[in-house]
């Protein structure tokens, strides 16, 4: 329960800030390069939640994806349970030995 409440604040927060960043007026070339840092940000949460999903070992790997998934890797601390094969309602394929 207490899980989703917090992806309900969560939610809630980005929508407000969503709505604030519409507001400001901004070039396309401003546009261009957030576009990029967002993807990054996006590959980056999806990196960590699959990595926390398959139990992986690599300290470094997980450290980066954390870093520059931040805040949302820890939404993915919070819904991700460690070593289920599950990554918010998706089933990751185990990993090959």
């Amino acid at each position: 329960m207490f899980k989703k409440i917090v992806l309900l604040l969560c939610c809630i927060l980005g929508v407000f800030l969503f709505a604030a960043f519409a507001q400001i007026d901004r070039n396309s070339l401003g546009t261009a390069r957030d576009t990029g840092v967002s993807g990054l940000w996006v590959l980056a949460n999806i990196s960590f939640a699959g990595m926390r999903a398959q139990n992986h070992q690599s300290i470094f790997w997980r450290t980066v994806a954390a870093i520059f998934g931040f805040p949302g890797t820890i939404l993915s601390l919070i819904c991700v349970v460690e070593g289920s094969e599950r990554a918010y309602g998706i089933s990751i394929p185990k990993r090959l030995p």
